[in-house]
């Protein structure tokens, strides 16, 4: 039996691994840490590390349909007829970066002085700068905005996102 990926309908993903579940057969959907900022307050939810997609553990020639008719199922990943097998040492890497509380933690890119930044969320949603400094406190950044005349900003460091180069 190998591990196979299966795409699954958008936001039906837990609904789709139970499914799978019930045949009987063995399910990893990897589920990440999202903390979503709201006005003052901050939300912690979960979403799949992959959207629209789970692993199962099945031997294609008995379960392929089984799997494919399950709820909130589209089809098993594949090159022409033949599902292609994920590595059991790819899906055992994933799994073991799973915390107790069953969620895996996303290294966030570290932000050096100088890099150039997205601002995600909060009232510069949308602007783009250079970092000027982290705080003291760890969980605020200094942002030199392009716009507004190279105004400096102390913004939450969650908000920030480093721009790829």
């Amino acid at each position: 039996m190998n591990w196979f990926a299966i795409h699954v309908r958008r936001f039906r993903e837990a609904l789709a691994a139970s499914s799978v579940a019930a045949l009987g057969l063995e399910v990893f959907l990897p589920m990440i840490k999202v903390e979503c900022p709201k006005e003052a307050v901050i939300k912690v939810g979960s979403k799949p590390l992959f959207p629209s997609y789970l692993f199962a553990r099945f031997n294609p020639d008995l379960c392929l349909s089984p799997v494919e008719g399950s709820r909130g199922v589209l089809y098993v990943i594949k090159s022409g007829a033949l599902p292609i097998p994920v590595g059991d040492q790819v899906v055992r890497e994933i799994q073991e970066r799973v915390a107790p509380d069953g969620l895996i933690r996303l290294q966030q890119g570290t932000i050096k002085p100088g890099d150039r930044v997205s601002i995600e969320a909060g009232p510069f949603a949308g602007m783009m700068g250079r970092m000027e400094a982290e705080l003291d406190d760890r969980s605020r950044v200094a942002i030199l905005l392009d716009t507004l005349w190279q105004a400096r900003v102390l913004i939450e460091k969650r908000w920030v996102k480093a721009e790829c180069a």
